[in-house]
């Protein structure tokens, strides 16, 4: 199947760094695989592999070494092909884990971690070029706020003031202005953790409009539903989403109910901006197949809220030394699933404490789940935006998209926000208390 990648709010897989390596690689001499495939057959952003093409894909830079050259299967494709949107690590630089990166350490007094960071040149020299170089579209470097919080004290930014957070971002977004060549779009991280701090970040950092915005913290999904609401509609008051910025991209989130919640802001939005386009990302395709090896399955969708995710099979013990060498057919469905046997994943003949699976099983899993995550969204959008709407989504889903396409035809949207807090709670109440 194709994926509509015109008319709803888009998922982009978060590709880590082993998975885009290791499709440069070949098939181990002697190791069983579906016939007629390649590795590289598993880069679905290619337009050319055999199984799906899906050209919307994060990649962070944060997982990489400070300074070292990027070679791995999405740099190599062109930009024509995809659309790769670049994280510029500020979840590695706010726990102080960047590597390759020395100076920070936790419990620092926040003078010394602004000093340290302020000093950092080559660092950021080496993230705004590399977006730059390689990505269609690239988060702006933050200096996260939640590096405040009480579960945070391991971050060398944890005794840092918002408003020094902050005027660090500001600088980092002059450092981009003055370093950019002009080859990405920049999308502009708001953050917050409650209106208040939302709002003096917005007044601080909204002068920096180089194609478009992203949210994280408070400020998205993690802040709850009408938190993220107020985000965008206080953004649209300031016009946010005219003259050229025309994405936003949510940061940390993959779950149905969500992707029909920024299907729905979408819409609103493009009726004054037909341009406009949402995003998301996670990495759970590539957690659950690569450091948990499992895979997971389509799911049913019904009124049910329970049916609204993305399952794992607990009953199915998919690695087993009972699989090694067998031609039983992989029990979940997708382009690769459909090809694959169970002795494709388990290839190593061990009885006892060690591993069925290798690194290429690992591959073989996360492709699949990718695909069913996009499956998943695609059937979640069509089912809240198809005909049979009143059928398929769970009440309460249906009257937060009605809440949201009133508080856009509000003037008086902060108060109607308000008035609705307890269901927009109920969907999803703020992570930040």
């Amino acid at each position: 199947m194709s994926f509509n990648t015109t008319n709803y709010s888009l998922y982009l897989p978060a590709v880590n760094d082993t998975y885009a390596e290791y499709l440069l690689r070949d098939v181990p001499k002697g190791r069983t695989f579906p016939s007629d495939l390649k590795v590289s057959d598993l880069a679905f952003w290619d337009r050319k592999n055999k199984l799906f093409y899906y050209p919307y894909v994060l990649h962070s830079i944060g997982q990489f070494a400070a300074g070292k050259q990027i070679d791995n299967a999405l740099t190599r494709t062109g930009r024509t092909d995809k659309y790769l949107f670049g994280d510029s690590g500020g979840f590695q630089i706010g726990n102080g884990n960047l590597k390759g990166f020395k100076g920070l350490y936790a419990g620092m007094e926040a003078q010394d971690a602004i000093d340290v960071w302020d000093s950092a040149y080559d660092v950021k020299k080496w993230i705004v070029g590399w977006l730059d170089t390689y990505t269609n579209y690239a988060m702006t470097i933050d200096m996260p706020l939640w590096a405040t919080r009480p579960k945070h004290t391991e971050s060398p930014f944890h005794k840092c003031s918002y408003k020094q957070l902050t005027d660090m971002t500001v600088d980092n977004l002059k450092f981009i202005e003055l370093h950019m060549k002009g080859q990405t779009k920049w999308l502009n991280v708001v953050q917050g953790l409650d209106e208040q701090s939302k709002q003096d970040w917005w007044d601080a950092t909204n002068f920096f409009r180089k194609g478009g915005w992203a949210i994280g913290s408070g400020a998205g999904p993690r802040g709850g539903l009408a938190q993220m609401l107020h985000t965008f509609l206080m953004m649209k008051h300031d016009d946010a989403f005219t003259g050229g910025n025309d994405w936003l991209h949510t940061l940390g989130k993959s779950e149905m109910r969500w992707a029909i919640m920024l299907t729905t802001i979408q819409q609103c939005i493009q009726k004054e901006n037909p341009k406009f386009r949402i995003s998301y990302d996670t990495a759970s395709p590539f957690q659950q197949g690569g450091r948990y090896e499992v895979p997971v399955i389509t799911p049913t969708i019904s009124k049910n809220i329970e049916d609204w995710r993305v399952r794992e099979d607990e009953s199915f013990l998919i690695q087993s030394h009972a699989f090694v060498g067998s031609t039983e057919r992989f029990p979940y469905n997708s382009p690769l699933g459909n090809q694959l046997q169970l002795g494709h994943l388990n290839v190593q003949d061990y009885v006892l404490g060690k591993r069925q699976f290798d690194t290429l099983s690992n591959m073989l899993l996360i492709n699949h789940n990718v695909w069913v995550y996009l499956d998943a969204f695609q059937r979640a959008n069509d089912a809240a935006f198809g005909t049979d709407a009143n059928k398929l989504v769970p009440d309460l889903y249906l009257r937060c998209m009605d809440i949201i396409r009133e508080a856009f035809e509000r003037k008086d949207w902060r108060k109607y926000i308000t008035q609705n807090q307890q269901i927009l709670d109920e969907f999803h109440p703020t992570e930040y208390k």
